[in-house]
């Protein structure tokens, strides 16, 4: 049972991405890993081309921050739309998720952010280092290009 802060998970997700079982079984996965103390993970979709997807979590004192890096634009859209559905299943797990993030690039290597008081859109605006001028995912929302 890994429950050391560089512990990472390579596992797939076998329901379609978009579909009311993904989202099942991603906030499943996503549970899991924070019962786990499993920080980050590459998860291969289906269909394969939707992905694979990053994960980052960070949990202290019941409050989990997590965030998704997908090249692809579906998969990014159906993150968006599973947010409300992932807090809820988090929640339901005794954890708050106090901020989240969908990019088109991968989470840093490092824990996100620890809420701190600093501007959660300042926050994304670190992730963006180096990309001036892009539409930027801040917060649940995910970029206005493929």
């Amino acid at each position: 049972m890994p429950t050391h802060a560089a512990a990472s998970l390579a596992a797939r997700l076998s329901a379609s991405v978009g579909t009311d079982g993904w989202t099942e079984e991603l906030g499943a996965r996503l549970t899991w890993m924070t019962h786990q103390g499993v920080q980050s993970a590459t998860l291969q979709l289906s269909p394969e081309h939707l992905g694979p997807l990053q994960v980052s979590i960070s949990v202290q004192h019941g409050a989990a921050s997590v965030w998704f890096g997908a090249a692809h634009a579906d998969t990014r859209q159906a993150l968006e739309q599973a947010m409300p559905q992932l807090r809820q299943m988090l929640s339901g797990q005794g954890l708050t998720l106090t901020d989240s993030g969908v990019s088109r690039d991968a989470p840093r290597e490092q824990t996100p952010p620890k809420a701190s008081g600093q501007p959660l859109g300042a926050i994304a605006e670190e992730s963006a280092a180096g990309e001036s001028g892009s539409s930027r995912a801040r917060l649940g929302m995910v970029d206005a290009y493929a």
